[in-house]
């Protein structure tokens, strides 16, 4: 099966291993998987729930997996691990994670509680032992409600109030390379937090980027947040 290039499912599966996957496509429609494992899989581009009927992961495992999914579609994951994997570009606008557990990388993802028609459901989840890179928290999200890492991670409760006055603070500074970079990334959390998310995320992994050399952002955000007030 390691051969296969894309793999598209339907109906009801149970104890499956699906383990060591290298698919460039994978999709699952109307679909419901109970105690699968999807680890070591490789996957460049991955649809977990395509149409309008949600498909279910229950206690499936995904450990080791590396899996992209900039359309990853209508699904939810309860009680399924992501130990020591690498997550790139989801896009989760209609996917729901309840008691999931989170270690290795996590890049460029966007969760949220908000969908058109309704709320996903995003509860008791597990980052503890994450290194999260770029990952947002839309919609409403509940941070307090997940374990967040302990080192590397600043968590803004009330971003609502906090974030307008960080971005004013950070406006009056005299021109500078760190000035730009933290007011442009401000500017784009506000829709965010004015949006309903009041719990705002930093973390230190984000700003590990070579173009960030030289700049503590992550630290210059915690600061800047202790003198607005914010936790």
């Amino acid at each position: 099966m390691s051969s296969v290039r894309r793999l598209e499912l339907e109906g009801v599966h149970v104890d499956e291993s699906f383990v060591g996957l290298e698919l460039d496509y994978f999709d699952a429609m109307s679909a419901r998987f109970d105690r699968c494992a999807f680890d070591k899989s490789r996957i460049r581009r991955a649809c977990f729930g395509s149409g309008t009927e949600v498909t279910e992961y229950v206690d499936c495992t995904f450990d080791g997996a590396h899996i992209s999914a900039p359309s990853p579609g209508v699904a939810r994951f309860e009680r399924c691990a992501f130990r020591d994997a690498k997550l790139s570009k989801w896009l989760c606008e209609s996917v729901e994670f309840v008691d999931c557990v989170f270690t290795g990388r996590i890049s460029e993802v966007n969760f949220t509680a908000a969908r058109r028609g309704g709320r996903n459901r995003f509860e008791r989840n597990d980052f503890s032992a994450a290194t999260l890179v770029g990952v947002a928290f839309r919609g409403g999200i509940d941070l307090l409600d997940q374990r967040l890492p302990a080192t590397g991670a600043h968590m803004v409760e009330d971003s609502d109030v906090t974030i307008p006055k960080m971005l004013v603070l950070a406006e009056a500074w005299p021109p500078s390379r760190i000035k730009d970079v933290v007011v442009s990334y401000l500017e784009v959390l506000l829709p965010r937090v004015r949006n309903g998310q009041r719990h705002v995320l930093f973390t230190a992994a984000t700003w590990d980027q070579r173009s960030y050399d030289g700049l503590d952002v992550y630290r210059t955000l915690v600061d800047l947040a202790g003198l607005s007030g914010g936790r």
